[in-house]
């Protein structure tokens, strides 16, 4: 698979000045157009920090109460709603799929999000291999590492997260996991767009309550 660069001022100047265009990729991702291509995958979820949307927090948080108590149906929709302002993650793409299969409601649209999750783990798969810092997986959301992690590595366990710091200011994110079929933890590092340390660190503390 071809590398995929992110240069962040390229795409904050592309939304700043080409909104048009990035609106008509970010719909036609929507709509589940075949036709896009990684590339163009790519360059409208990197340049989502600098769209404007604001994700609602709240009624993601009423979905997943619902989907735990297992009323699918409303959750999907609910989920489909926070797609609107967050149309790129790979967290409410991968529920807002569960809960349709959960609960039968569209064969169809669940091949569609499903099929938006792979790709979408195919343009982060393609910025690096985890390996280092300097070759850490791009994500635009500390979410998104969760979903690689898991899917991509079999991960059985997040031992420890810390931040470690690359070219001066720049934080990356370094999780220490233990991969199913492994016999030790290893590293896997993420470059997160825009997150501070604290950040980081907040949303770590956070996800040990789930």
């Amino acid at each position: 698979m071809e590398k995929i660069t992110v240069n962040y001022t390229t795409l904050k100047s592309f939304v700043d000045n080409d909104r048009s265009t990035y609106d008509d990729i970010v719909k036609r991702f929507a709509s589940g157009d075949a036709a896009l291509t990684l590339d163009q995958i790519a360059q409208a979820y990197y340049a989502t920090p600098f769209a404007g949307f604001v994700p609602l927090t709240a009624l993601v948080a009423t979905a997943n109460q619902l989907y735990r108590n297992r009323d699918y149906r409303v959750a999907y929709f609910m989920y489909l709603d926070a797609l609107e302002q967050d149309p790129f993650s790979l967290l409410l793409l991968k529920k807002a799929a569960n809960a349709s299969y959960l609960g039968a409601i569209d064969e169809a649209a669940t091949r569609q999000l499903r099929d938006k999750v792979k790709r979408l783990q195919e343009v982060i798969k393609a910025t690096g291999d985890g390996a280092t810092p300097d070759t850490a997986f791009k994500v635009t959301q500390v979410n998104d590492e969760y979903e690689i992690l898991y899917d991509i590595f079999h991960v059985k366990d997040v031992i420890s997260q810390s931040v470690v710091r690359r070219d001066g200011a720049q934080v990356c994110d370094e999780m220490t996991v233990m991969i199913l079929g492994d016999t030790a933890p290893r590293k896997v590092y993420f470059d997160v767009y825009g997150e501070t340390e604290a950040d980081m660190q907040d949303f770590f503390n956070r996800k040990k309550t789930y």
